[in-house]
């Protein structure tokens, strides 16, 4: 199997990314709109929560903040994964097309950062309120490596940047 072009690596999971896209833009907007509930209904917000803990108390108990929190973190957890999937389908499109070093990727690989930005606070979000939560596991620790690929994607974006000016350099060259 070639690597790009019709029938390639990169098209495949260009198509991949797209399938997986549809399902996490479904979930962004599902967790959206709960979490719009949760913040004008807190008697859905506090039932959903017993339900996801295991809880039985009162349905129409006062939602407590790390329940908000919860909320508020889930859903910019999935609309970084969409976002972080729908920059890498675009930088899959262009190296299909055989421009991987174009000036827009620089602009998709740091896209890639900040969702994994938002990722990962999301992430320390959830580890530090969700214990707060009744029946929630406790597991507060720090994922350095995710840390630590979240600064190379945005060292390889300004590779990235060098290819870019490299190739345009190049192209004005007779």
């Amino acid at each position: 199997m070639r690597l790009i072009g019709r029938r390639s690596v990169a098209s495949v999971m260009r198509w991949v990314l797209g399938f997986v896209n549809v399902f996490v833009a479904i979930g962004a907007v599902l967790l959206g709109l709960a979490f719009l509930a949760a913040m004008f209904v807190p008697d859905f917000a506090a039932g959903l929560m017993d339900g996801l803990t295991g809880a039985e108390r009162d349905p129409s108990r006062a939602i407590m903040i790390s329940e908000r929190m919860t909320y508020a973190a889930a859903f910019v957890a999935s609309v970084s994964t969409w976002w972080i999937i729908n920059r890498l389908r675009r930088i899959f499109l262009a190296v299909n097309q055989g421009d991987a070093f174009e000036p827009a990727n620089v602009g998709r690989l740091q896209g890639v950062g900040v969702g994994l930005l938002g990722v990962q606070v999301a992430s320390a979000i959830i580890a530090f309120s969700g214990p707060a939560v009744e029946g929630a596991a406790h597991g507060r620790d720090a994922n350095l490596g995710a840390w630590l690929g979240i600064l190379i994607v945005f060292m390889l974006a300004e590779v990235f940047r060098q290819g870019s000016t490299m190739r345009d350099e190049q192209q004005m060259t007779v």
